[in-house]
């Protein structure tokens, strides 16, 4: 256990809570309180599992035993997590036991309890389905086999075995499993050979945490890995011929990621093995079981024409979740409060070693484009919250997991890097993972690893970081004379400074000054590190006076960094001209060689333009007339597809019928010339992508269903089943005259197993009451339709131009989020509001919305989840009533 600095309040607060908590008993309330999970680590350890479960086929359940064996140092009754299952007998040191259970806790009695070793055997029934429980059954249409995998975070663990669901109660796990014959059962380590092909046994693992035990089971086919260190892919069988085909590429990068973080990280692969294991229907895009990784399918086998981008993501994901074996697995958070220091450290070190092991990939450009967007758009709401967030009960932990922890902890995280230096950083991690090996840490004590590896005050950095919600808006305040700048000062405020006291942040930034080609001067940058509202730069004054200053050059800083007027200006003219400045060759000092901006520049600045159109002080039609005046000529890929989802977004959301009217077919145009023009593959994609989003006219619908008849061809692209579909969808909810019979045609084209789902999804977007009352009542009412597939099907039921027919389920669906808060999985609230308040546009949505978070009786972390969406909501109103028709 770290040691505890009572000069810092929250570590010593903490402790106190810890030791009031272990000297009195706790009720077993409903989830896995803080308290009981305190009160229980205190006085357990040496956990050790022993499972046995009974797979049959197509069962709703499977029959299992446990052998649980654990120390117990503490008095009074110990409660044992269990839930959605039955207890057929239980003996403790060789008594029996009743076996109810109690708000989902089977209550370990005190007089059957030993002070030290104790032996727990049981015998269970859990419940198997295809969505809604801990042990998920996928049906494969295509060759009508069944597989079985499981997942438990953060603590459905108890859904499937009585356990001790908390992180910090690490165990070692021994699992046994029978099965049907053609089966195979990959686990955290690796099978131990028996002559019994029904049944396979595991040895035991290294100490693990509750929801990091898992395993799948069913006729699943492997691809072994062709070198030294690549790890072998489990597919179904229907899946095989493709997974071959994209499997060697995702193990190479496995293989060469474990190199790169066993160096870094100066620490040897915690676990014996590990395995790739692509799940179809997963909820997630990955899941890091120790030794064991479960990706979704979908996201390592491209259902549409991939990009660039696409492949991208799928090596992001890859070396996310190889990350965790060190960053959750082995060295795992004590709560859930901080799980950041989980996901956000494997989302920033897969980019980390992403811009080592393929820097040509551009890495950091597409952190600055993929990451830190959504991380802003979350910080700027009243929904947002700390990093550190306070989680008093497990059964909450759901909602912790977003933006916050996956894109805003990274981002702070490379801030940090900069702030600390690249030694003093990788030798604090190195630190935190060598005194933490295979057991459980809190933010204080990363904190204090890089406290001892570098001599600058993270302690305060934290504070501001980690502790504190929101971010601050950044802007240069600068002026001119004879020449030369004269004055200059950053200013920073909190982006939420009216809903509560001021709020500063300590930010190291470099700032760029820029200067026009045939300039005499070269553009430069200068280091600024400042912690309060207004920071002078002397070092500035004197310079001569540059065409634009960008506050953010670099991207190593957090916050929104707007333009100044003048800057602003500058930019959409250096824009215009097709950016030949931005490219230009910058010096950290004038007195040093200059070197070549990065690349992430162009987009950084035209995010700042966008920023400016989010917060209603530039009119969207301004930023959609410049964008579709660059994209001809625009060669970036990723910039395209960013551009062509802004111009989408301003068109369905921000504009009026009527200016949207004016502007679409030059939209449609632009998008549908570099569909079919631009120079390379990834561009073209794209475009098709942004022109499939947009088309509205009877001109474009036409083109969409040419393409889909082969009568427009787009060079090098050939449709996959998932673009069909897309375009189909796209017509159903246009409305289009053709869109039944293309409908009824490609279904019967189609006949794969994933169709089904295709269909299901594009169906939702039928503009008629009818459908969506059936849909509506799928979707509350048939338990067989599978998770996935709902939310395949949420954004079409939400289709920009049917709010009026979506509008009277508004209400209806806020009513619905405390029961998908208990029984769906982690990621499904979000999409479900990001569906049903994203689809709406209008003070009168705005007002539904608004009456719901008046309630008295609200659930306050559902209240925050509701007001971190409606936010988009409240925008698309203001910039429609600022920049009306």
């Amino acid at each position: 256990m770290a040691s505890i600095d009572r000069k810092n309040p929250w570590l010593l607060a903490a402790f106190l809570f810890s030791a009031s908590v272990a000297v009195h008993a706790l009720p077993a309330e409903p989830g896995v309180s803080h308290q009981l999970a305190i009160a229980r680590a205190q006085r357990l350890s040496d956990l050790h599992y022993s499972l046995a479960f009974a797979l049959k086929p197509h069962a709703a359940s499977t029959e299992a035993t446990e052998v649980l064996r654990f120390s117990d140092s503490g008095t009074g009754d110990l409660p044992l997590d269990y839930r959605d299952g039955t207890i057929t007998s239980a003996t403790l040191n060789g008594k029996p036991i009743a076996t109810a259970l109690d708000n989902g806790h089977l209550m370990l009695p005190s007089g059957a309890l030993a002070h030290g070793a104790n032996e727990l055997h049981l015998a269970f029934t859990s419940q198997i389905a295809a969505a809604g429980k801990a042990i998920t059954r996928y049906d494969d249409s295509d060759d009508k086999n069944e597989y079985i995998y499981t997942l438990f975070v953060p603590m459905d663990a108890s859904m499937a075995f009585p356990c001790f669901d908390q992180p910090d109660l690490k165990a070692r796990f021994t699992l046994a499993v029978t099965h049907p014959l053609d089966w195979t059962v990959i686990a955290n380590t690796a099978p131990t050979p028996t002559p019994d092909a029904t049944h396979s046994t595991f040895p035991e693992s290294r100490p693990i945490s509750t929801y990091l035990f898992a395993f799948a089971a069913g006729p699943f086919a492997s691809i072994p890995g062709a070198g030294p260190g690549q790890p072998t892919v489990f597919v179904r069988k229907s899946q095989l011929a493709r997974a071959r085909g994209e499997a060697p590429q995702v193990q190479q990068l496995t293989a060469r990621g474990i190199h790169y973080l066993e160096d870094y990280f100066q620490q040897p692969f915690p676990f014996p093995k590990y395995d790739l294991v692509l799940i179809p229907g997963f909820p997630f895009g990955g899941m890091e079981h120790a030794g064991e990784t479960f990706l979704n399918e979908d996201g390592v086998l491209f259902r549409s024409a991939p990009t660039q981008a696409d492949y991208f993501r799928r090596n992001t994901l890859v070396l996310h979740e190889t990350t965790h074996q060190w960053f959750g697995d082995f060295v795992t958070m004590r709560w859930f409060d901080d799980l950041w220091l989980k996901e956000g450290f494997a989302q920033y070190m897969a980019y980390h070693a992403l811009a080592e092991l393929e820097p040509a990939q551009q890495p950091w450009k597409h952190f600055y484009e993929d990451i830190k967007p959504l991380a802003y758009a979350i910080d700027e709401t009243q929904g947002t919250t700390p990093i550190f967030q306070n989680i008093l009960n497990l059964k909450d932990a759901k909602s912790a997991y977003g933006a916050i922890v996956y894109q805003k902890a990274p981002a702070v995280l490379k801030q940090l890097e900069y702030f600390l230096g690249e030694q003093n950083f990788r030798d604090g991690l190195r630190l935190y993972l060598k005194q933490h090996a295979y057991a459980n840490a809190q933010w204080a004590d990363l904190i204090g690893a890089f406290q001892s590896t570098g001599k600058q005050d993270v302690q305060a950095w934290a504070k501001a970081w980690i502790l504190q919600r929101g971010m601050p808006q950044v802007e240069a305040d600068w002026t001119c004379k004879s020449g030369a700048i004269d004055h200059f000062a950053l200013t920073q405020h909190d982006v939420l400074a009216a809903t509560g006291e001021p709020r500063t942040w300590p930010i190291t930034t470099d700032v760029l000054f820029a200067y026009p080609p045939g300039s005499a001067h070269a553009s430069s940058t200068l280091r600024v590190a400042f912690d309060r509202a207004e920071q002078p730069v002397p070092e500035a004054i004197g310079r001569p006076c540059p065409a634009f200053v960008f506050a953010n050059q670099n991207d190593h800083a957090y916050g929104r960094f707007l333009l100044d007027p003048t800057s602003q200006k500058a930019v959409i003219h250096t824009l215009k001209l097709g950016a030949p400045g931005l490219a230009s060759e910058t010096r950290a000092d004038p007195a040093r060689p200059p070197h070549p901006s990065p690349p992430r520049l162009p987009a950084q600045l035209w995010g700042a333009l966008w920023d400016n159109v989010r917060i209603a002080r530039t009119p969207p039609r301004d930023y959609i007339d410049l964008a579709l005046k660059t994209l001809p000529t625009e060669t970036d890929e990723s910039l395209n597809r960013i551009q062509g989802a802004r111009i989408a977004a301003a068109l369905h959301a921000y504009l009026g019928p009527k200016s949207r009217e004016a502007v679409l077919p030059q939209a449609e145009q632009v998008a549908a010339d570099r569909m079919l023009h631009a120079p390379t593959l990834g561009l073209r994609i794209v475009n098709f992508r942004t022109f499939t989003s947009i088309a509205e006219t009877p001109a474009a619908l036409a083109q969409l269903k040419q393409i889909l008849a082969g009568t427009l061809s787009i060079e090098g692209l050939k449709l996959r089943p998932l673009d069909r579909w897309n375009l189909i969808g796209h017509l159903i909810a246009q409305h289009d005259p053709d869109a039944a019979g293309l409908f009824a045609a490609e279904q019967a084209r189609d006949k794969s197993g994933e169709a089904l789902k295709y269909i299901y999804a594009v169906q939702a977007g039928t503009p008629d009451t009818a459908t969506k009352q059936r849909y509506w009542d799928d979707y509350l009412h048939n338990p067989n339709v599978q998770e996935d597939w709902i939310t395949q099907s949420l954004g079409a039921f939400n289709s920009w131009n049917q709010a009026d027919l979506t509008l009277p389920y508004l209400a209806q669906a806020l009513d619905q989020l405390p029961d998908i808060k208990l029984h769906r999985k982690i990621f499904f609230l979000g999409a479900w509001l990001n569906s049903f308040l994203g689809g709406q546009h209008t003070a009168a949505a705005q007002t539904v919305v608004h009456a719901w978070l008046a309630r008295k009786d609200l659930d306050p972390d559902l209240r925050l989840k509701v007001l971190e969406v409606s936010d988009a909501l409240d925008r698309t109103v203001l910039i429609r009533q600022r920049f009306p028709e």
